[in-house]
């Protein structure tokens, strides 16, 4: 009887075909390993890979910038200024540029296109110490409505723009502030960067929200006549959100 194909015995792999097989899986095994720390190792916005670069001195801990080592501007603006550059923007828009705010933070602003110092008076509407579930800890943050002068008025007006200002310090003084205080920002000497834009209804519009933080390593007078040594923690806690009052 005549045998079938079926009957025959399997044809055998050639050596070449298993040595070819074992040099693909390899490659994408090297290229798979790449990508995984190539991601690992590039974005300390993510709580794990920020404690790995840590680990590693991939990135440094949080620098307390002195006077000859704070990071040069790209823009230096008052609430008017601001609300005109990001009132227009999507959330997409400031998801983008939070971002990269973030990862400029945490890496001491190594690279940093969009650094901005917040100018302007602000009115101090609360104010709190901050906790160890906080981006950061220990320090004050104040929360506070932006004050613009008008020629045709005689005092200064509230305006759309508020304010979430860290004061990261090791002996965060309780009175330091009061509600009703007069805070007044310029370039020097809190050198107050912004960190988070964020947006939030107020009358059925749109007012921005800004996070910035203190990066001048000084004694910084509060209205209050109180003095906080500005100093950051080492690290940050990533995880948490950059929102410090709900």
């Amino acid at each position: 009887m005549a045998r079938t194909e079926s009957d025959l015995p399997p044809k055998k792999r050639p050596p070449l075909y298993w040595w070819f097989l074992a040099n693909i899986l390899a490659l994408a095994f090297a290229i798979t390993s790449w990508l995984i720390c190539l991601n690992v190792f590039r974005d300390p916005t993510n709580p794990k890979s920020y404690e790995w670069m840590l680990k590693v001195g991939r990135i440094k801990p949080l620098q307390a910038f002195q006077q000859k080592d704070l990071p040069e501007e790209s823009f230096l603006n008052n609430p008017i200024e601001l609300e005109s550059r990001y009132q227009s923007y999507s959330q997409e828009d400031l998801d983008t540029l939070n971002q990269e705010l973030k990862r400029a933070y945490l890496t001491n602003f190594k690279k940093a296109p969009f650094l901005t110092y917040v100018t302007g008076k602000y009115k101090i509407q609360s104010f709190r110490k901050l906790t160890q579930s906080d981006f950061l800890f220990p320090g004050i943050v104040i929360q506070a409505q932006a004050l613009i002068t008008r020629e045709e008025l005689p005092d200064p007006i509230p305006y759309p723009v508020f304010l979430e200002c860290v004061f990261p310090t090791k002996q965060p003084h309780e009175k330091a502030f009061e509600v009703g205080d007069l805070l007044e920002l310029e370039k020097q000497p809190l050198y107050p960067a912004l960190i988070h834009v964020d947006k939030t209804k107020l009358d059925e519009r749109d007012a921005l929200t800004l996070k910035v933080i203190a990066l001048h390593a000084v004694d910084y007078t509060s209205p209050q006549k109180k003095t906080l040594s500005i100093s950051p923690p080492e690290k940050a806690n990533v995880a948490a959100a950059i929102s410090f009052f709900n």
